[in-house]
């Protein structure tokens, strides 16, 4: 590549060792090379540190830093960020793999679109142990089809993504939105006008590890995400919703869901995916996008309310279900069903 700016790679660590020589090594033999690697050790108790420092000594591209008490994820993000002397950052996450063309596509992706703020990419789904992958599509490619994804999830896999250093810089993480600021940043951003982009190809390897912060710490992260969409829908659309029908609108269903609310729910999507095209004049593209992913949505929706649901709200949920039929036989809703339970 003859454009080969700095690329910052942030990899924050705590007790990283079970998995960090994979992570690392699939960043230190990226294709692209004009790399700065930011180790943040955030206090571990483990042999991270010395991992860290004996990868350092190889490799006069790794930055090793140590923090002295732990900071947390964000703090030690913002930190990462702050330290960053990268064109680009981009992120990585001490359990997974990246592909070892990632750099170099994210890069000529930026290359010939200098106009993107942020890129991130398909990714695959592995077990613990690294096998079993299972590819997973991101949920919308353009800007504007993210922006609408961004009212009820995240828009973009987080330790795929790159961005402008400048952009980061710019908009730290919020340290109030534990367990959730990836989402929340990513759907700030968008709102305030930066130009997003996913690549489809999956360029990345996420490891589902049973000690996440999803798993741990899932309620927090469940109250963040919703105080999110909330805020999100109401700034954009200047609406609020009922508090459980709009926990369905974003499957966040954890409680007997009555079919009467999820036709509410459903009906109030189809009303927002309605509006946001007109205001945002979407283009046939952007629609189709929306279009899938709200297939994705009603399936997730019908799933989780008959997980919670009570057996005399089953039967009625599940002739609700075949109103919706097409979207479980379309390639979208397919493709998504495979995703989810291979």
């Amino acid at each position: 590549m003859i454009n080969q700016p700095l690329v910052t790679v942030l990899m924050p660590c705590y007790n990283a060792s079970a998995f960090f020589v994979e992570a690392v090594d699939s960043i230190v033999n990226q294709t692209y090379n004009n790399l700065e690697i930011l180790l943040i050790d955030d206090g571990s108790s483990d042999n991270t540190k010395e991992l860290i420092s004996k990868y350092a000594e190889k490799d006069s591209r790794i930055v090793p830093v140590f923090n002295e008490v732990n900071l947390g994820l964000i703090r030690t993000l913002n930190k990462g960020v702050a330290l960053a002397s990268g064109t680009f950052i981009a992120r990585m996450d001490s359990d997974d793999i990246s592909d070892l063309r990632r750099i170099d596509e994210m890069v000529a992706t930026f290359n010939s679109h200098p106009e993107l703020d942020v890129i991130s990419a398909g990714y695959f789904s592995m077990a613990a142990d690294g096998t079993k992958s299972v590819r997973v599509f991101p949920k919308a490619l353009d800007s504007k089809a993210l922006l609408f994804v961004s009212f009820f999830c995240t828009p973009v896999n987080h330790p795929c993504m790159m961005a402008k250093s400048a952009v980061l810089k710019n908009n730290p993480f919020d340290e109030r939105y534990i367990h959730s600021e990836d989402y929340e940043i990513f759907s700030r951003l968008l709102l305030s006008g930066s130009i997003f982009m996913n690549l489809e190809k999956p360029l990345y390897y996420l490891r589902r590890n049973p000690q996440s912060v999803s798993n741990r710490f899932e309620r927090i992260q469940i109250a963040n995400h919703t105080r999110i969409s909330a805020r999100n829908i109401e700034q954009y659309f200047d609406k609020t919703y009922d508090y459980f029908i709009h926990k369905i609108m974003i499957n966040r269903i954890s409680f007997n869901a009555s079919p009467k609310l999820i036709r509410q729910a459903l009906g109030n999507l189809s009303e927002l995916e309605l509006e946001f095209e007109q205001r945002e004049n979407a283009d046939q593209k952007v629609k189709k996008e929306i279009a899938n992913f709200l297939i994705e949505q009603r399936i997730d929706i019908f799933l989780q309310s008959l997980k919670y649901a009570s057996w005399s709200n089953r039967a009625e949920i599940t002739f609700l279900m075949l109103d919706y039929i097409k979207d479980f036989v379309s390639k979208r809703g397919v493709q998504y069903l495979k995703s989810k339970f291979r």
